[in-house]
């Protein structure tokens, strides 16, 4: 059996029998996809304000010039895409991307904004898709009605309480907008397009319908040549965090899946990271194919963070 094929639902079973129940959030956006600079503005309107800026409507609803609606938007946005904690500090991967790259426009700060939107979980409909859904399918083809079926069956599996259709309706158009630019005509609004993600062409509608007449949408898979090897090593010592040997398989299934990797790609990747830092070492004896990282601690990962910056 794979073991990580098989992770969630094992990982189900043992909260069952724990009585712990997964958690799992589908709201919390107000509708309002992501835009560029809701990041940052949330960010300097905590800078501005001693105590948790977002406690504070008329503050945040005066700094920020929008509604108290898009104000929770923002809020939850920062949370999801892990730019402050459950504390509510400023997490240092946010201080990083706002000393080196305030305006996003280096695309390392938007794969790290991917990165950590889908390893985070707050926002659980990004992991669900990228990972989850397709553990077990040949396709990278998906619709509205499939995801929310995969979804509820995970409900039920956990035994949580069912999530409103139209909850799950609408966390799904915000995916969308969040990767898949609209078509352009009179009546699109400018904001559609003002989404950090878009860039990065990881989603795509396939301009087809499945038999229940729904828009059929694809993951783009693919060389994703703007990771830097610098950055995919950051990546690897973020995801498996004090490790010293992964498998290959794992690596394929967790990053591959949240950065949309073909195989060979990924162990291109991981040869060009080989062959600059000897501290990544490749091995592929009798057909176990794992990565070696010899130096594995925090410290070289703040390092690595600073190096996607610096080269």
């Amino acid at each position: 059996m794979d073991k990580l094929l098989h992770f969630d639902y094992l990982r189900l079973m043992i909260n069952n029998l724990l009585n712990v129940k997964e958690l799992l959030r589908f709201s919390g956006h107000e509708t309002f996809h992501c835009k560029e600079q809701w990041l940052t503005k949330g960010v300097q309107l905590f800078d501005n304000k001693e105590v948790d800026a977002f406690n504070d409507d008329i503050f945040s609803i005066t700094e920020l010039g929008v509604g108290k609606n898009m104000v929770k938007s923002i809020h939850h946005w920062l949370k999801a895409f892990g730019w402050i904690n459950s504390e509510g500090v400023i997490t240092p991967i946010a201080r990083k991307i706002i000393q080196n790259d305030i305006f996003l426009e280096n695309e390392s700060s938007v794969w790290l904004l991917q990165y950590h939107l889908c390893k985070n979980e707050y926002a659980s409909i990004y992991k669900i898709i990228f990972l989850d859904y397709f553990a077990d399918k040949v396709t990278q083809e998906f619709s509205e009605k499939s995801v929310i079926n995969y979804i509820n069956r995970r409900l039920h599996q956990n035994g949580t309480k069912s999530v409103s259709e139209n909850t799950l309706s609408s966390d799904f158009n915000v995916f969308i907008k969040t990767y898949v630019a609209p078509v352009k005509n009179i009546k699109t609004v400018e904001d559609d397009f003002n989404a950090p993600l878009l860039q990065l062409n990881l989603i795509s509608k396939t301009n087809r319908r499945n038999e229940s007449g729904e828009l059929v949408y694809k993951i783009n898979l693919g060389e994703q040549g703007s990771i830097s090897p610098f950055l995919f090593m950051y990546f690897i010592c973020d995801t498996f965090e004090n490790e010293t040997v992964v498998n290959l398989d794992s690596i394929r299934k967790i990053l591959g899946s949240f950065l949309c990797l073909t195989l060979d790609s990924l162990e291109n990747l991981i040869s060009q990271i080989c062959n600059i830092d000897n501290r990544f070492v490749y091995k592929d004896d009798a057909g176990i194919k794992q990565l070696q990282i010899k130096n594995n601690t925090p410290e070289f990962k703040q390092d690595l963070l600073s190096s996607i910056y610096e080269n």
